[in-house]
């Protein structure tokens, strides 16, 4: 195969991988950046749910269990400790053991005087309530389950392989080398405009091409996290034996101990940061309490430390600390900061919808291209049928 002939089948390659993705791209890119304003958007969408008069916050420990006394058939699942002024105390919730399910889990409550202003049911769905999470859903699943996830994974693949093709199709045929390939991370506005599309197609993938390729990797791996990227890591650098590793107790039982005194015990273990939030498991009878450097629940680096704390006195019972496991644990509490960008705090998920939005670009000027080159192609197929 020649030189020209290998170029051609990789340019075939190329475009192929873009027609065959790129529906299921422009949903992913369309919704990856709206995900990235999901909260504000959320709040907007409720704000009957969400905001509260700007008074004297009770605590968030006193909320819950006002609570719970209110509404002594519900376990705090999810309280954070931090809620920022204007905002209602957003408190995860399920049914006691044999009480039946309240239709809800998520109440928000007042944090003025410690009230109840709404209740949500979580789930995707269309309507404002749900819409936060529909979005969600779309984006990872298609809302398609099992079978839209793997789709979404296929299509990262191709994504993946489709931007290293890309580059290879970049790097000049002849010499001088640099001063051939300096020219196609460039645009000019001289040119017409064919050309300055094709220019912004390969310059914005050139420049772009280290996100682009972490955002393409990340949803492979989290795509098909369970099948394929789970055993992998596993097998190369296993974690840490956790207790969620096990399988639960046959029933759930209900909490022998409360929020405060789990948050106490953790406290008491001497973590790193702020505690942020402090989650209720009842298939294990235990509480998770995480610590982050601002007593915020966030993503930054390898996201948050927990503290695992359970049984009837309150013991800690292991620490789940991603900077000091192994290398595969690492990569694993990874993946979900590098692909929303929040492993860098805001600058990162501003730059996430900046690929997103590239992204998007790159989809729509690569079908120009397409759709101007495809005439001369099928021209001169017909051309070479005929003279066979």
């Amino acid at each position: 195969m020649t030189q020209i002939q290998r170029r051609q089948w990789w340019t075939a390659v190329h475009r192929y991988c873009g027609l065959a993705t790129m529906i299921f791209l422009l949903i992913a890119s369309m919704t990856g950046v709206v995900l990235s304003f999901a909260e504000p958007l959320d709040a907007a969408l409720n704000r009957d749910l969400f905001q509260r008069d700007d008074t004297a916050p009770i605590d968030p420990l006193a909320a819950a269990a006002a609570l719970t006394r209110a509404r002594p058939g519900l376990i705090v699942t999810a309280l954070p400790l931090t809620v920022e002024p204007g905002r209602t105390l957003q408190v995860g919730v399920a049914a006691r053991p044999g009480v039946p399910a309240p239709g809800y889990d998520q109440v928000f409550v007042d944090r003025a005087d410690g009230h109840v202003r709404g209740v949500r049911a979580g789930g995707a769905g269309w309507d404002r309530r749900h819409l936060v999470e529909g979005v969600f859903e779309f984006h990872f699943t298609l809302l398609a389950g099992t079978w839209g996830r793997w789709v979404m994974g296929v299509v990262a693949l191709g994504w993946l392989l489709g931007n290293f093709v890309g580059v290879y199709l970049t790097l000049p045929l002849r010499a001088p080398f640099w001063r051939q390939w300096k020219r196609t991370w460039q645009m000019r506005a001289s040119s017409p405009l064919p050309r300055q599309l094709l220019d912004l197609h390969r310059a914005s993938a050139l420049w772009l091409l280290g996100g682009v390729t972490i955002l393409a990797f990340t949803s492979v791996c989290m795509n098909f996290f369970d099948e394929a990227f789970t055993p992998a890591v596993k097998a190369l650098s296993p974690a840490r034996p956790s207790l969620f590793d096990r399988p639960p107790p046959p029933a759930p039982a209900a909490p022998r101990i409360t929020p405060a005194q789990a948050l106490a015990a953790a406290r008491a273990s001497g973590p790193d940061g702020q505690p942020a939030k402090v989650s209720y498991f009842p298939e294990w009878d235990t509480y998770s309490v995480m610590f982050t450097h601002d007593g915020v629940e966030n993503y930054r680096g390898l996201g948050p430390v927990s503290v695992i704390v359970g049984g009837a006195d309150g013991r800690v019972i292991e620490r789940d600390d991603p900077y000091t496991d192994s290398a595969g644990r690492q990569l694993s509490r990874a993946l979900y900061p590098l692909h929303t960008g929040q492993i860098i705090g805001g600058w990162g998920v501003a730059l996430d919808v900046l690929l997103g939005l590239a992204t998007i670009e790159m989809i729509v000027t690569g079908v120009y291209l397409w759709l101007k080159r495809r005439g001369a192609r099928v021209k001169a197929r017909r051309a070479r049928r005929a003279a066979a």
